[in-house]
């Protein structure tokens, strides 16, 4: 009476018409996955994480996605174990058929995209950023054709830089027709946070028992395995092969426990029980191969003197597949069983064979790691080979495959500075994929194996500022210091370049009065260096003579200026700090500027990072917030793909003073906080702006009291510290305004230099009402609106408050209404708030708020809407914000929809209007 047997996918799950979806047992998964591929049909683009226990099923849903994408690209890529070592390898396989339309993309976007692939044309070396964004675009634009699924299969055994590139793009698909399934086991290894997860558990109870009486067993027995096996298909599939007749019919019970993971291999291995020697031989070249061509594959196994054809018996043994294409195991468990059976000799002997066939330049880095895999002590030849295969990673942004190979060539470099070196290399790259801790270990074992000044010098400051961004301001201590001074009689600038890392932690606690003489210790080495070019000592001497009020730093920054010119390690941007602190923003900017274009032209994250904080800072100076939001936004984003904790605090940090100061209160705090979370302990730099950005909201709200309390801290601070410049951060003018409106003018005598529009705004603030038309004009006078926008608004505001207590409400409200247009101009809306309830309370009611600026937007609209108004193209935000060009234009099409705008033109002339009445 039954129908014919339902024939079981290769993972163990078996098709079944009467299901409905195909899959026994999958209807929900079935019509997820289904919900998936119609939502990026429709240019809803998604992704979706499947992960469950091994042979649970997940190739088969991978199977059932790929048959149901009609008129869909389907694009596979499927992760092995050797390969993980080989940086884009998966992304490679998985967009090859893409290839012939890179030239569709930017071309530093397909230059990237040449270099890491090892293809024609890739030219300079890459960072994982760029590859990262330039993956996004090509599958993003592949897809304005026709549709396109990835789907990744054994996704914990993607190399690290193909995972991280498919990842990057999976959470930002939005308004693009691409779907992306990854496959993958319930182990670490495969971190898809920020992508929806669909765990896959074993099937429901009755499909199990179904599926297991399909492999001939009695249901009573089959009940009994369903629930030994948690229902996993494989399981239910594989292990009835390996029970006696007498168990299958239910004679005798199961034998328990029923371990899973060792049964099934069991299982596998029982298909190869019978087959020929020759073939078990084949079969272990495959399994130390992974997955290859069948051309290559022959000349491997001719070696052994065998060909494909030993490999006919485990083909009928339903073991392994081969095809014109490919040579795959059936499962990975299959492929799991033969490596592990083989044992470690026939293993190594496998991999010289396919060492031995792997000559051309293209396989050298697969050469280099099979010849590894054979080694078993030091061997400086192949050590040599991991490091040039590691020297390839670099300059195709493989930064973990870089990692490690540094790592595994250290330790078979059987030389001690040697390895050392190597072991400083492999930390450098672990640092820059964002395993700083693990960069620490190499870095502290490479010291313990040399003393040679040169690799010292290389290290030492390179292990203190990865404990300076985990919080340790201790790391730079005498013994340090000392192995510095003895290293400078051999190499002076070594020595500099190493003790110029505790400047970092005198600026941590904000100890100006330390860091001046021992920034002149750096200077005075450095300059015993012959031909040295190097401007970093006297830059940051030039920094802490300008804090501590020193005549002559000034002139010493000035004189920094022209060394900086070539440098791309972030001189020029700790340079324009200074300037900003001078209040010589043009010097800042000349500086800035540039160093940010060459970081992005060489796809410099790191210096990105570090720079575009200071941009932001320059913007908010200027009363230019926009610009201020738009920078420091890009520079939280690089600081996470950096995650090194400080940086990141740094960046937050940066982002909610702009967000204070354009008057998003709840967006400032959710940064402050989040600044905390990475914020290590006693970094009071840092701990400074965080309460300067809280003040600031105090400020523009008018909550005087609770804006005194986080100013007074850091006043105490900078007086503990030695800082006595009034432009570190302007906390004497903001105190003295807030001092003024508590009527407590007596504190006014205990502040330093205000600096002149504050000094001004707060003389008006307290003088007299016949004196109020005398004073507030001679201080708007010396506020250029071109200059510096906000503080002539802000003393317009004070004015018009003055003079609407004096009830001078007719005057009021002109200096109000001059005010509100300047802070609405600068998008700064809270303090636009005050303005507007300033001017109903001189009895005329504002003019209607214009509902359509940019505080209505997202924060990614916002970005996106800035940066039209800044003249980029869809491809150029989407490079500048890590999205796709179609998800710019779905946030885009909001934002024109919310600023009742309908083109490119009109938001650009919305934006970046500002009248000449604006600025009077």
């Amino acid at each position: 009476m039954g129908g014919a047997p339902v024939p079981a996918l290769a993972d163990g799950t078996a098709r079944d018409g009467r299901e409905g979806e195909g899959l026994l047992g999958r209807a929900e998964e079935c019509r997820r996955l289904a919900g998936l591929l119609t939502d990026a049909r429709d240019g809803r683009g998604g992704a979706l994480v499947v992960r469950g226990a091994a042979g649970v099923g997940k190739t088969a849903l991978l199977d059932h996605c790929a048959e149901r994408a009609d008129g869909m690209r389907v694009l596979r890529a499927t992760g092995v174990p050797f390969e993980a070592d080989l940086p884009f390898s998966a992304l490679h396989e998985l967009a090859r058929p893409l290839l012939d339309r890179l030239d569709d993309l930017p071309a530093q976007q397909a230059d990237a995209l040449r270099t890491v692939f090892a293809v024609d044309g890739g030219s300079r070396p890459v960072n994982r950023l760029a590859a990262y964004v330039a993956t996004l675009t090509l599958l993003t634009t592949a897809a304005e054709a026709t549709p396109v699924l990835c789907l990744v299969d054994d996704a914990h055994w993607v190399d690290p830089a193909s995972a991280e590139a498919l990842l990057f793009t999976a959470r930002r698909l939005l308004a693009d027709r691409v779907a992306i399934v990854f496959a993958t086991r319930d182990v670490p290894g495969f971190d898809g946070r920020g992508v929806p997860e669909l765990p896959l558990a074993g099937l429901a109870p009755e499909a199990a028992v179904r599926l297991a009486m399909r492999a001939g067993l009695d249901r009573r027995v089959a009940t009994e395995l369903a629930v030994a096996t948690a229902g996993n298909p494989l399981a239910l599939v594989e292990l009835p092969v390996t029970l006696a007749e007498e168990r299958r019919h239910g004679w005798l019970p199961l034998e328990q426990p029923l371990v899973l993971a060792e049964r099934i291999r069991t299982s596998v291995l029982a298909h190869a029980r019978d087959l020929p020697e020759a073939t078990w031989r084949a079969l272990v070249v495959c399994a130390v191969a992974e997955t290859t061509g069948p051309a290559l594959l022959d000349q491997v196994l001719a070696v052994d003197g065998l060909g494909l054809d030993a490999l006919d018996r485990a083909v009928d043994a339903g073991l392994i597949r081969v095809t014109a294409r490919e040579v795959t195991f059936r499962h990975p468990l299959v492929r799991a069983a033969v490596h592990s059976a083989a044992g470690p000799g026939r293993r190594r002997s496998a991999h010289l064979a396919i060492a031995s066939v792997l000559t051309g330049p293209d396989a050298a880095d697969r050469r280099a790691w099979h010849l590894a895999a054979a080694t078993t002590g030091p061997d400086e030849r192949v050590a040599a080979l991991l490091a040039g295969s590691a020297e390839r990673a670099q300059r195709r942004g493989g930064v973990v495959a870089e990692a490690r190979a540094y790592e595994r060539a250290a330790r078979l470099t059987p030389e001690p500075d040697g390895r050392a070196s190597r072991l400083i290399g492999a930390a450098r790259a672990w640092t820059n994929a964002g395993a700083s801790r693990h960069a620490v270990a190499l870095g502290e074992e490479a010291l313990g194996l040399t003393r040679r000044v040169d690799l010292r010098c290389r290290m030492k400051p390179l292990l203190a500022h990865l404990a300076q961004q985990h919080g340790d301001l201790a790391v730079v201590d005498e013994a340090y210091l000392a192995e510095a001074e003895q290293c400078a009689r051999t190499d002076p600038l070594g020595a500099a370049k190493m003790m110029s890392a505790g400047v970092n932690q005198f600026w941590a606690r904000l100890d100006v009065t330390g860091m001046l003489p021992f920034c002149g210790r750096v200077v005075e080495l450095a300059g015993t260096a012959p031909g040295t070019t190097w401007p970093k000592g006297a830059i940051r001497l030039a920094a802490a003579q300008v804090l501590a009020g020193r005549p002559e730093g000034p002139a010493l920054a000035r004189a920094c200026v022209a060394a900086c010119t070539g440098h791309a390690d972030g001189s020029a941007a700790e340079l324009a700090q200074v300037f900003c602190w001078l209040g010589d923003l043009d010097a800042a900017r000349a500086l800035l500027e540039p160093e940010i274009d060459r970081a992005r032209a060489a796809d410099d994250v790191f210096l990105l990072a570090y720079a575009l904080p200071r941009l932001a800072e320059l913007g908010w100076r200027a009363g230019a917030l926009h610009d201020a939001y738009r920078a420091a936004t890009e520079a939280v984003g690089i600081a996470e793909q950096v995650a090194l904790p400080l940086l990141r605090a740094e960046a937050l940090a940066t982002l909610a003073l702009v967000e204070a100061l354009l008057g998003d209160e709840s967006e400032a705090r959710t940064h402050i906080e989040d600044a905390r979370r990475f914020l290590p302990a006693r970094s009071g730099e840092v701990e400074a702006r965080l309460r300067y950005a809280g003040a600031m909201m105090a400020v523009v709200a008018a909550r005087w009291e609770e804006a005194v309390t986080d100013l007074e801290w850091i006043r105490s601070a900078q007086a503990r510290g030695g800082i006595t410049a009034p432009g570190w951060l302007p906390v004497a003018g903001e105190l003295a305004e807030a001092y003024a409106w508590l009527s407590r003018p007596e504190r006014l005598r205990e502040l330093p230099d205000a600096g002149a529009a504050a000094a001004d705004r707060v003389a008006g603030l307290l003088a007299a009402e016949s004196d109020l038309d005398v004073v507030f004009p001679a201080a708007l006078a010396r506020c250029d609106p071109a200059v510096v926008p906000l503080e002539r608004a802000r003393t317009l505001l004070c004015y018009g408050q003055r003079l609407r207590r004096a009830k001078r409400r007719r005057h009021a409200r002109v200096q109000l209404h001059a005010a509100l247009r300047l802070f609405e101009a600068a998008g700064a809306q809270g303090w636009a708030r005050r303005c507007r309830v300033e001017i109903d309370a001189t009895g005329r009611g504002a003019p209607a708020r214009d509902d359509r600026t940019v505080d209505r937007l997202t924060s990614q609209e916002r970005q996106i809407a800035l940066h039209v108004a800044d003249g980029l193209t869809n491809r150029e935000i989407a490079t500048r914000i890590f999205l796709s060009p179609k998800t710019v234009e779905y946030h885009l099409g909001n934002v024109y929809r919310k600023l009742r705008l309908r083109s490119r033109p009109e938001l650009i002339r919305h934006l970046s209007r500002r009248s000449a009445s604006d600025l009077e």
